[in-house]
C-alpha cells in the first residue's frame, strides 16, 4: 500500500452530491479510498451528518437544492475553519466560485473532473491533515490529537481520560500553561479539587511518563514541555 493510501485510510471523508448517479461515482472512485467515507445530497443534510460523523475532509458539489455548497462550507467554517471542503462545481458555475475565497474553500475542480487529480489532491490534504494532529512532546513522546493517545515512540502510553484531555488542554494553550487553580478546576470536575489531589494528579502522570513531561512553574502553576 502506497504511502497516500495508507494516509487517507487514516481519514473520513463526506460527499455531497445531489445527482445519484455522481454521488455513486465518488462513493466508489475516491470514497471507497478512505477509511471511512458518508454521503448527503444536499447542504443542509451534509451539515446534520457532519455533527456526528466529525469528517476530516469535505467534498461537495456547488449547486444543489435546500442549501448549496458554498452556503454549507460557510456554516460548517465558523466552527470549524480549517477544515478542508472541496468543490466540484460544473462550468456554467463558475460565477458563483468568485465566492469560494470567502467561503473557505480549500480547491475547487470543474465538471467532468478526472478522478485520478482529485484523489493527487486529496493526498496532499490528507498529508497536512495527518501531520497537523501529530505534536511532538518532550523526551521522544508524541500526543496523536485525532486519537486522544500519547505515545512514546511506537507504544501507547497508558493514561486515564482526564491525563489525556489535560495534555490537549496544554497544548492548545498559547504558553502550554496551566495555573493551579486552573488545574484544581479541571481535575475536580464540578467541585474544586484540593492542593493535595492536585499534587497526587500530576505525581501520577509523571509516573506514567517522566518527572520533566509536566514541569513545575514556580508560583505559578504547571507546563506541558514541548519537543
Amino acid at each position: 500500500m502506497s504511502n497516500c493510501s495508507k494516509l487517507l485510510k487514516m481519514l473520513k471523508v463526506l460527499l455531497v452530491e445531489d445527482e445519484e448517479h455522481l454521488l455513486s461515482m465518488l462513493g466508489s472512485t475516491v470514497g471507497e479510498k478512505f477509511g471511512k467515507y458518508m454521503t448527503a445530497t444536499n447542504g443542509a443534510e451534509a451539515i446534520e451528518i457532519f455533527v456526528d460523523f466529525k469528517p476530516d475532509i469535505i467534498i461537495s458539489d456547488i449547486t444543489m437544492p435546500v442549501m448549496d455548497g458554498l452556503s454549507m462550507a460557510e456554516n460548517i467554517h465558523t466552527d470549524h475553519p480549517n477544515l478542508p471542503i472541496v468543490i466540484l462545481s460544473a462550468y456554467s458555475d463558475k460565477d458563483k466560485l468568485l465566492g469560494a475565497i470567502d467561503a473557505g474553500i480549500a480547491k475547487y475542480f470543474i465538471k467532468p473532473f478526472d478522478p485520478d487529480e482529485l484523489l493527487e489532491y486529496l493526498c496532499i490534504l490528507a498529508k497536512k491533515r495527518v501531520n497537523s494532529d501529530i505534536i511532538k512532546l518532550s523526551n521522544g513522546y508524541i500526543y496523536d490529537k485525532k486519537s486522544n493517545k500519547l505515545f512514546f515512540g511506537h507504544s501507547i502510553v497508558k493514561l486515564t481520560i482526564r491525563e489525556l484531555d489535560l495534555i490537549a488542554h496544554l497544548i492548545e494553550k498559547p504558553d502550554h500553561l496551566i495555573t493551579n487553580d486552573e488545574l484544581k478546576d479541571f481535575i475536580g470536575n464540578d467541585h474544586t479539587a484540593s492542593d493535595q489531589s492536585m499534587r497526587v494528579f500530576i505525581r501520577r502522570l509523571r509516573e506514567k511518563t517522566d518527572k520533566d513531561f509536566i514541569q513545575n512553574i514556580s508560583k505559578q502553576g504547571y507546563m506541558l514541555k514541548m519537543g
